[in-house]
């Protein structure tokens, strides 16, 4: 068997699909508490999103006719990501083995390594290759991935509601009480536009709202300093705050280390870094408690599993970061967290039943039930598209 074709397509899909929906946006995270009229103000973690939903899907075909989807994280500029995997990693794999899964990856991962391209669309393009290549080695042998990575430790995985809505925090009250109806018994707050004295009474109703029933987890999107983070955990701490994510910027290491030794709530990062090398610094220097690799990021199955690994070393758990994109991402997630021993719960995103590029792509929906999604246990990643509607949403090849 040999890899024949590999092409990548652009998805887009949702109320506005138009080509100014798709140019990004800045958005507004927090600013550091200590910023004072004429000083330190600069708002360092605001990021760029688009207006509509978009991703990348890879599909890798072998000669034999088999066939496997990927996905890249492309949520901005998808074309860029299109063309790395059309005119880079396509014709670095193809007549290949697609079954020397790990061999590819570490092919894919040379071909730019000296030329500093470790992180950003090249390793998003990658995880979507890579992926693609587990979908379609278990469909060549008719197992699903987690059996091809040793088996499953569980066949059913803790989900967290991720971004409970609300403008008010009596509306995030409410919602989280909703997220409580559907079964989930653990949920994360948003909390990177107000700073920090305005987010500890979203964190307060909420846990109010739910009591013991549910773990909460905060994210800070990156927006603060080591201080602010500092008072900001602590208060955290007061409410019983599971752990509080990205409280500091991606590059500021040992910012992180100093919270993970100062305060009782866990710190968890990681959705910025890739591949074992990003995510080792930061395991050996203790600067997180819970790593959060994006497996559409982070160089896909291959990568994310060694990453899992090296983790599990140090007695540390991963939780499956998942924004939004098609059921792929969640998919195969579940199939590592399922072949794992230290997995500890997957993000389910608030649109996971509302996104367009979602279970309404597929033949059958991906199951999530009482807080907790399915592994899927057909051969490979175990998700089909109904190719008419995936037709649809695709806006270029």
């Amino acid at each position: 068997m040999r890899i024949a074709h590999v092409e990548a397509m652009i998805l887009r899909a949702g109320e506005d699909t138009s080509p100014a929906a798709a140019r990004p946006r800045m958005g507004t995270m927090s600013r550091s508490a200590r910023a004072l009229d004429g000083g330190y103000d600069i708002d360092r973690s605001r990021a760029a999103y688009p207006g509509c939903a978009q991703t990348v899907l890879v599909r890798v075909t072998s000669d034999e006719g088999v066939f496997g989807y990927g996905e890249a994280h492309a949520p901005l500029a998808p074309e860029v990501t299109k063309a790395v995997v059309d005119n880079l990693l396509g014709p670095v794999i193809v007549g290949q083995d697609p079954r020397a899964v790990d061999v590819l990856w570490e092919r894919m991962y040379t071909s730019m390594r000296i030329r500093g391209h470790r992180t950003g669309f090249m390793m998003e393009a990658m995880s979507g290759v890579d992926i693609a290549l587990w979908d379609l080695f278990g469909k060549a042998v008719g197992l699903p991935v987690c059996r091809l990575l040793g088996g499953g430790y569980r066949d059913r995985v803790n989900a967290y509601a991720s971004g409970v809505p609300g403008a008010t925090p009596k509306e995030r009250a409410e919602n989280a009480l909703g997220y409580l109806d559907e079964g989930f018994t653990a949920m994360k707050l948003g909390l990177g536009g107000q700073g920090p004295q305005a987010s500890i009474p979203f964190v307060r109703a909420v846990r109010e709202a739910v009591g013991d029933r549910a773990h909460l987890m905060v994210d800070a999107q990156g927006g603060y300093d080591v201080h602010t983070a500092l008072t900001f955990g602590r208060a955290l701490e007061e409410w019983d705050v599971y752990w509080v994510e990205d409280p500091l910027p991606p590059e500021d290491m040992s910012g992180h280390k100093k919270l993970v030794a100062a305060l009782d709530v866990a710190v968890a990062t990681g959705e910025a870094l890739c591949a074992r090398w990003g995510f080792r610094p930061w395991i050996t220097s203790e600067a997180l408690d819970i790593i959060l690799p994006d497996i559409c990021r982070a160089g896909g199955i291959s990568a994310c599993r060694k990453i899992a690994n090296m983790a599990d070393a140090f007695n540390i758990p991963w939780a499956g970061h998942v924004s939004m994109g098609t059921c792929v991402h969640i998919a195969a997630t579940l199939h590592l967290a399922a072949a794992t021993p230290n997995f500890l719960i997957c993000e389910c995103p608030s649109s996971f039943r509302t996104n367009p590029l979602g279970n309404a792509l597929l033949e059958e929906p991906l199951i999530l039930e009482d807080g907790k999604f399915t592994v899927p246990q057909r051969p490979g990643l175990g998700v089909a598209f109904d190719e008419e509607a995936l037709r649809a949403c695709v806006v270029q090849k």
